[in-house]
C-alpha cells in the first residue's frame, strides 16, 4: 500500500521546498475582495520548520492568505512540510478538510493515483479566489468543493484518505474531537489530521509510545529519518532534529495516543 512505501525526496531540504512553490505554481498578482487577501512576502529571521526552531532568510516571494486581516495560510517551509506526508499519502478518493490557498487539493490531484478529492471549505471567498486562481489548472478535474461547514456534512463518505487542515493554530483541543467524529460518521481507511507527525514525534520522544502496541510506517518512519539528517543550516551548526523543541500539553498527548490504538501509524 502507499503508506508503506518511503519517503524517496526529503520534505525538509529547501531544494523540495522551492520545487513545491514552483509546482504549486500561483500567479504572483495581489488578490484582494472584501475580507480576503492574498499577498506575497519574503522571509526574513525567525521562521521555525515544522518540528523545530529555526532562523532562515531567504529572498524566495511566497504567498499568504488573510481573512478578516488575520494570517490564515502561509506556504512556509513549515507548511509545506507538514503536508509532504499527507500528500504521500494520498490515493484514490481524497477528502481534505479545508481549502486554504488549494496547496494539497493542488499537488494531491496532480498524483495518478489519486481518483478523486472532495474537499470542505465554508469560506465563500475562499472557494471564489481558488476557482479564479486556478481556473486553468487541468487538477479542477478531479477537485469538488463542498461550500459548508464541515462538522455537519460531512457524514456517510467513504474515501482512501482524509487529510484534515481546518485550524489557524496546529493541534488545539478540537483536532481529535474532530478525528472522532469524522471517522466515526464516515467510512475512511486512513485519516491523518494537520500535526499529526508533530504528535507522533512527542509522543516518541516522552517516550509514551510502546512498541510493540504502536508500530510505524515506513513512511512515517522515513519522515522522521530524513528531519534527523537534515543539516540545520552551515558546518557545525547540526542537524534540525537537534533544535527541536516540546510544546504540547500532556493530557493532549494521553488522548492522541488513545486514539491512535485504533489505527496504524
Amino acid at each position: 500500500m502507499n503508506y508503506e512505501k518511503t519517503l524517496a525526496t526529503n520534505p525538509f531540504s529547501d531544494d523540495y521546498w522551492k520545487a513545491e512553490l514552483k509546482a504549486y505554481n500561483l500567479h504572483s498578482t495581489p488578490f484582494c475582495t472584501e475580507h480576503l487577501d492574498v499577498k506575497w512576502r519574503t522571509i526574513q529571521g525567525r521562521c521555525d520548520d515544522y518540528l523545530n526552531v529555526n532562523m532562515r532568510f531567504d529572498d524566495t516571494p511566497l504567498p499568504m492568505l488573510l481573512l478578516h486581516g488575520q494570517l490564515w495560510m502561509s506556504l512556509t517551509p513549515m507548511e509545506i512540510q507538514s503536508a509532504a506526508l499527507a500528500l504521500h499519502r494520498a490515493k484514490g478518493h481524497v477528502i481534505a478538510g479545508g481549502l486554504g490557498l488549494g496547496y494539497f487539493a493542488l499537488r494531491a490531484a496532480a498524483k495518478p493515483e489519486v481518483t478523486k478529492i472532495t474537499v470542505f471549505e465554508h469560506e465563500p471567498l475562499v472557494v471564489k479566489w481558488f476557482q479564479h486562481a486556478f481556473k486553468d489548472r487541468p487538477e479542477l478535474a478531479k477537485i469538488e468543493i463542498v461550500e459548508d461547514d464541515m462538522r455537519l456534512v460531512f457524514k456517510s463518505y467513504e474515501a482512501d484518505f482524509a487529510y484534515v487542515d481546518i485550524y489557524q493554530d496546529m493541534l488545539g483541543t478540537e483536532v481529535l474531537k474532530d478525528a472522532q467524529l469524522f471517522r466515526r460518521k464516515n467510512k475512511i481507511k486512513r485519516y491523518q489530521y494537520w500535526g499529526y507527525e508533530k504528535t507522533v514525534l512527542e509522543l516518541l520522544t516522552r517516550k509514551m509510545l510502546k512498541q510493540p502496541t504502536f508500530m510505524i510506517s515506513n513512511d512515517l518512519y522515513s519522515y522522521f529519518h530524513h528531519w534527523m539528517h537534515t543539516p540545520y543550516g552551515g558546518a557545525g551548526t547540526g542537524m534540525l532534529s537537534d533544535y527541536s523543541h516540546l510544546t504540547l500539553d500532556r493530557s493532549f498527548l494521553v488522548h492522541a495516543r488513545r486514539g491512535f490504538t485504533e489505527f496504524p501509524l
